[in-house]
């Protein structure tokens, strides 16, 4: 496989475990589209994807990256395991997903579109991105 895609999954993994943030969002370009698994509008700009990963990292737990496939038109899909905590707040679900890149020809993300299983935990992600947002909104 192209060199660009064993040197993007590298640092796409290494930004992630870290929680760096500005590393995630300097990876993207600035006009990109993020396609979440819980809302059908997709958001768009380098920006507004930042502030959507700063919910999603205090939301999963620890993330972990175990499978990948690239395909030459510039398509990455990185397969991933973690937790998030239930809807009660009781206990951990385990959830799978898989991130679904495209680049451009300089590395950089144009598009990132998640997809994640069980329903029950895409469900217990959502309300935990919602609780997030309504925390933000009556901080302000």
């Amino acid at each position: 496989m192209d060199q660009r895609y064993q040197d993007f999954v590298a640092a796409w993994e290494d930004v992630v475990a870290r929680d760096d943030l500005r590393g995630m969002a300097m990876m993207f370009t600035e006009d990109a589209v993020f396609r979440s698994p819980a809302v059908y509008k997709p958001y768009q700009g380098r920006k507004t994807i930042a502030g959507i990963l700063s919910m999603v990292v205090q939301v999963f737990g620890p993330l972990t990256y175990t499978n990948w496939w690239a395909n030459d038109a510039g398509g990455v899909v990185m397969q991933f395991a973690t937790t998030v905590a239930s809807p009660d707040g009781d206990k951990r679900l385990e959830i799978e997903g898989v991130d679904i890149f495209q680049l451009d020809d300089a590395g950089k993300i144009t598009e990132l579109r998640v997809m994640i299983r069980p329903l029950r935990g895409l469900q217990a992600v959502a309300a935990g991105m919602e609780a997030l947002i309504a925390q933000m909104a009556s901080s302000q």
